[in-house]
Parts: structure tokens; C-alpha cells; sequence
């Protein structure tokens, strides 16, 4: 028996907690003593110590330090807060210690190519794909997914407008003072509201788009789309709250998923823009 086990992290516990709950048949349908028992196996499997399998005298759940213990348990707890985790074998059955997987989890940890479980997982992908996001952006996108995992939908989606609308009024700013390209932009005025400058936006670069790698314009229109579905839905044309009903849990799963490409591709775009010297000639509309 190990009679010093290692301390491990929040973030570290639980990964291997979701990991385990996905695997699991019948929705990862289990009880908290299954759960501590197949973390310890797999935490003894990531840390080297596969041999120790064969003297868990006193159950596997055993070799874990008392933190990892416990907060496991705060762990299948916040999972359940946040929908992921629902208590019961069934609807019939609703009564703890069992718990599976809500409808919601296999949305959310199977799909979409940038699956996050806590605001440290998304900020994680937003980085990977798009490094240069403006601080304020990343301000307002904390709060979104925050707001999101307190199942407060339309306050996730006013967050969203926000940091989406910084990030593309970067790229207008970019735009409009771009050297070789500026002259295509000059016509959308400061005084417009988002929606409108959005629209002219995709207007002017038109005549210049093919000037620019695929990279950089690929679903250019889908995710200007996806943007301005996010603001009508938080905002009306005034630019004051709409006070609608939130989209359902999983749109606005996507809503947040989406963020991630249309970051990206606004960080190709100000790059190109600044950085070609000898755009090939082509007539302005």
C-alpha cells in the first residue's frame, strides 16, 4: 500500500472524473464510491504507479490523498450545478448515490471541436486558436461562460455580444487604417451601430477577398453571422436590451463554441491586413 500519496489539482482531478463518467455504460450511470475507486486506479496509471494495483488491501479508493478525496466529491458536485451530472439510474429513479450523465453532458463533452467544461478549459481553447484577444474581450468572456455554468443564458449571450463586438471593431479599426487596403473600408462610419458597421463590413472586403489565404476568409460569412445573431439576440437596433427569451442551453453552448473560430479568423484578417505591401490592383466597387 502507498502510505504517501500524491496530492493532485482541482483541474487534474477533474479530467480524470469526466474521463471516467464518458466511459462509463448507460450514460455513466455509477455511485461516488465507483467514481473515487476508478480515479485512484487511473491517477496510479498517469503518475507511473500501475504495479501498486495489486495491494489496494483496502480498496482502491484507499490510495488517495484525503484532498484528492474530497475534492472529488466537490467535483461531482459542481458537475451536477452545471448539468453535466444528474443524480438517479433513471427518471423513475431519481435518488442519489447513483449519477449519469444529463442529455446536456453528451452535447457538451462529446461535441464541438473545442469541448470545455469550466472557464479555465474555454480561455484554454481560445487561446490555443487565437492568441491575440484583447484583454477587455477576455473580461467579458470570463463572465459569459461564468454566467453560463449558473444556467444564466441571456446574461451569457449580452457578455458574448460584448466581447464579440470588441473583437470585430479591432478588426474594422485594422481595416480602416490599413495601407494597401484601407480605401475599401473608409466608407463605414463611427457613428453606425454594430450590426450595421458588420454589414457594410462584409460589403467592402468583397472586392478583396481573394487577395487573402483561405485561412484568413474561410466561413467568413458564417461566423459574421453567428456574431450578429448573438447581438440581436442580446440587443436590439437601438443598441438597448432586447429582453427576450435566452436561446436554449445548447445553442448558447454553440453561441460560446463559435466565439473560438470567429477569433481566430479576426486575428488572421488584421494580420493580413496589416502586413501585405503589394496587394494586387483590383477596381473598388
Amino acid at each position: 500500500m502507498n502510505s504517501n500519496p500524491r496530492e493532485h489539482s482541482y483541474g487534474d482531478l477533474r479530467e480524470v472524473v469526466i474521463e471516467i463518467m464518458l466511459d462509463d455504460s448507460e450514460y455513466g450511470t455509477s455511485n461516488l464510491e465507483r467514481v473515487l475507486e476508478k480515479t485512484a486506479l487511473e491517477l496510479c496509471r498517469r503518475d507511473g504507479l500501475t504495479a501498486g494495483r495489486q495491494h489496494f488491501s483496502c480498496g482502491p479508493a484507499s490510495q488517495l490523498h484525503p484532498s484528492d478525496s474530497e475534492l472529488v466529491l466537490e467535483i461531482v458536485w459542481d458537475l451536477a450545478r452545471q448539468g453535466i451530472l444528474t443524480f438517479g439510474v433513471n427518471a423513475s429513479n431519481p435518488s442519489s448515490p447513483c449519477l449519469r450523465r444529463s442529455r446536456f453532458s453528451e452535447y457538451a463533452l462529446r461535441h464541438g471541436p473545442h469541448p470545455f467544461h469550466n472557464n479555465t478549459g474555454f480561455m484554454k481553447a481560445l487561446r490555443w486558436e487565437a492568441a491575440d484577444i484583447s484583454t477587455d474581450a477576455v473580461v467579458y468572456l470570463r463572465e459569459a461562460v461564468s454566467a453560463f455554468y449558473m444556467d444564466c443564458l441571456l446574461s451569457t449571450c449580452v457578455m458574448l455580444s460584448v466581447a464579440e463586438e470588441n473583437e470585430f471593431l479591432r478588426l474594422l479599426s485594422v481595416a480602416k487604417k490599413s495601407k494597401p487596403y484601407g480605401r475599401y473600408f473608409s466608407r463605414i462610419g463611427d457613428g453606425l451601430n454594430v450590426a450595421v458597421k458588420i454589414s457594410q463590413f462584409r460589403e467592402a472586403i468583397k472586392p478583396i477577398l481573394t487577395l487573402f489565404p483561405k485561412s484568413a476568409t474561410d466561413e467568413l460569412d458564417h461566423n459574421l453571422d453567428t456574431v450578429q445573431t448573438v447581438i440581436r439576440t442580446a440587443r436590439n437596433q437601438s443598441g438597448q436590451p432586447t429582453g427576450a427569451l435566452p436561446p436554449s442551453r445548447d445553442q448558447v453552448y454553440l453561441y460560446l463554441q463559435d466565439f473560438i473560430p470567429f477569433a481566430r479568423q479576426a486575428m488572421l484578417l488584421r494580420q493580413e491586413l496589416n502586413e501585405a505591401p503589394y496587394p494586387r490592383l483590383v477596381k473598388v466597387h
